[in-house]
């Protein structure tokens, strides 16, 4: 699979890894602060980086999304190489991140907000469709979300060709919400290669931060390097995470472990990322 980033092919025959730039409302920082952030999860492995809010509950403002991400995307995208991601569900973020450089939408409504199918449509750039569902846990059978999650995708995979999106633009995200059992979602994972059939580039979080931390992974690093490990061996070609270092290690061991093709030269990448942890 590939994707068509900055006027070129990006190959995703390897994991790749999407630093997660998260801004607080209330404590937002300068930008350079963000840029020197995304300038080290470049050099600790990253390919992309996606530049979003983080909220206690509910979603973000539009407003605060204008005026606190859109600056913080320019100057990424002007000052690194990276992928620039915008996470947002509004039209207007869309086309202004696009405009000052991003290059991947990733919206948690998966485009259902008013315009945001034309938006998409008219900007042709990469859209990730995220599932970012409650689903009534109570309900008898309903601990497995896979059925819930396909239809819904099917569903809006059809809205977006149907309003002139090219299939070769379309990546989807199948995280559940923040309220959903951990039992829930490490079943969701157990199961992320039914979702090979849509033959359509996959990423998740892990652990997730942006709207919502996902906190029991958080908490447990260890888990949510064992469950990144089972979803690229699954088929996820994008991990998007925080603390990009580490994942980077755990993958770059995963891949020499399980791809035996250029042994030195992943064996080397690994020894490169040990001494920048021991030299920090």
């Amino acid at each position: 699979m590939k994707l068509h980033l900055k006027g070129e092919d990006l190959e995703l025959y390897s994991p790749r890894i999407m630093g997660a730039l998260v801004v607080h409302p209330g404590e937002i920082g300068s930008v350079e602060d963000f840029v020197r952030k995304a300038k080290e999860m470049q050099e600790d492995g990253s390919d992309f980086i996606e530049i979003g809010l983080q909220v206690e509950e509910g979603i973000p403002e539009e407003a605060d999304e204008l005026t606190k991400l859109v600056p913080i995307v320019k100057a990424v995208a002007q000052n690194t190489s990276l992928y620039v991601a915008i996470t947002t569900k509004y039209p207007s973020v869309m086309k202004s991140a696009v405009g000052a450089g991003a290059c991947l939408i990733i919206d948690p409504d998966a485009l259902k907000a008013k315009g945001a199918l034309e938006t998409v449509a008219m900007l042709k750039v990469p859209v990730c469709l995220v599932f970012d569902h409650n689903i009534d846990f109570d309900t008898e059978g309903s601990l497995d979300p896979m059925g819930d999650i396909s239809a819904y995708l099917y569903e809006r995979i059809d809205a977006c060709l149907n309003a002139g999106i090219d299939r070769r633009n379309l990546l989807i995200d199948p995280s559940l919400s923040q309220s959903a059992p951990i039992e829930s979602k490490l079943k969701l994972i157990g199961r992320l290669e039914t979702l090979k059939s849509f033959a359509l580039p996959m990423t998740m979080a892990m652990p997730r931060s942006i709207p919502h931390a996902d906190n029991y992974l958080n908490e447990h690093f260890s888990a949510a390097v064992a469950a990144c490990l089972f979803c690229v061996n699954s088929g996820v070609n994008i991990i998007r995470t925080e603390r990009v270092a580490e994942m980077a290690l755990a993958l770059d061991t995963w891949q020499a472990v399980n791809k035996s093709a250029r042994p030195f030269k992943l064996t080397k990448a690994i020894a490169s990322r040990f001494k920048r942890k021991h030299a920090n």
